[in-house]
């Protein structure tokens, strides 16, 4: 990237458009990847569980996945085999090659239960119906992603099964650009909104279709290649959307216009949401990592930090570590983590003989 094209992205008005994590209204939404689960940990992937944490955290959307048992039940599962992210009810390890599709809905139900940490939240799968209906309950905005090998058949029940419970258009679906040209143009659906994903895919091909929402992948695309396509979609008006986990696709993210951020990670922006339990006041940075990790361990929440600085260092939060990228001129960047079963952890090490704190925000919430 060029150094004046880096210096305008650095000179975006980071207080515009939800980027401050204050009270302000955030602008952009979150989706949370297969529930919040932080990858099946805090709850199993589509659990009940995953979207009522979800909701509770904050987040407005939320995204799923589709495949489908032997008797052609629709379940709320990712993978095509079972491995993954269920277990035997009794803790056993499910053989590699176990296929969804091999099963019927009711041996999947009742034999099989979805990993988590906790046994509480260790629960049974739910159909496709059963989750957009807690989706719905719960206020979540919902993307459905069928797998890019759906039967023909699977199609007009997925979207009989949206409709009934959130209205015709009041859905996404989502991802698999081929799910796309088959409700587009083989179905002839236009009132439905998709997603389609732009390294599976042409530009010119996804905007063709009309009603959609444009994902630019920041894992997929370098930096420049990143931010001229989503600039592109953003002046032909498309709504646009990325995935984060980590700091610097983030951080890419905070920089660019993006509606929809997509995470298994992330914590969704502060709009008030919990129980703030601590917020930072000064600029010590060591006596903030000491002040956190006082406030002890959370089963569940977030933390939130917001630091502009000059120089170079290595950040710790929430079990992460990133660098700080070297600068001289000021430069503004936040990251937001969500935390379960840990105490929210901060620190700034190895900073650069010209490392300097001109501001720091530092917030733990529990949800």
């Amino acid at each position: 990237m060029s150094k004046n094209r880096l210096l305008t992205l650095l000179l975006l008005p980071w207080i515009a458009a939800g980027c401050t994590g204050t009270e302000e209204d955030a602008v952009r939404h979150f989706i949370a990847h297969r529930g919040a689960t932080m990858r099946c940990t805090l709850a199993g992937e589509n659990s009940r569980e995953a979207v009522r944490l979800a909701a509770r955290a904050g987040f407005d959307c939320i995204e799923t996945d589709v495949r489908w048992t032997s008797d052609s039940v629709l379940v709320a599962v990712h993978d095509a085999t079972l491995a993954r992210t269920f277990t035997y009810n009794d803790g056993r390890p499910v053989p590699k090659e176990t296929a969804v599709s091999d099963v019927s809905y009711a041996e999947l139900r009742d034999s099989f239960l979805l990993k988590a940490a906790r046994p509480e939240y260790r629960t049974r799968v739910l159909t496709l119906e059963e989750f957009c209906t807690e989706c719905r309950d719960c206020g979540l905005r919902t993307f459905i992603e069928p797998k890019k090998v759906t039967p023909e058949w699977v199609y007009p029940q997925l979207i009989a099964i949206a409709d009934r419970v959130f209205g015709r258009g009041n859905y996404v679906v989502t991802s698999n650009n081929d799910a796309n040209d088959r409700i587009r143009l083989e179905m002839g659906i236009r009132d439905i909104p998709l997603m389609g994903i732009l390294y599976q895919s042409t530009y010119e091909h996804i905007a063709s279709l009309g009603n959609t929402i444009m994902a630019v992948s920041a894992a997929r695309f370098g930096e420049e290649a990143y931010f001229a396509h989503v600039s592109r979609a953003k002046a032909d008006g498309f709504e646009t959307e990325s995935h984060a986990d980590d700091f610097e696709h983030f951080d890419w993210i905070n920089h660019a216009d993006i509606d929809y951020v997509s995470t298994d990670l992330l914590a969704p922006d502060y709009t008030g949401q919990g129980e703030t339990i601590y917020r930072s006041r000064g600029r010590d940075a060591a006596k903030i990592a000491a002040e956190s990790a006082a406030s002890g361990k959370m089963e569940f929440g977030a933390i939130y930090l917001d630091l502009e600085w000059c120089g170079s260092a290595t950040v710790t939060l929430a079990g992460q570590t990133f660098t700080l990228p070297e600068t001289e001129s000021p430069r503004r960047a936040r990251h937001q983590l969500l935390v379960f079963d840990a105490i929210p952890a901060f620190g700034i090490a190895s900073p650069s003989e010209d490392f300097r704190i001109k501001r720091i925000s530092l917030r733990i919430v529990r949800f």
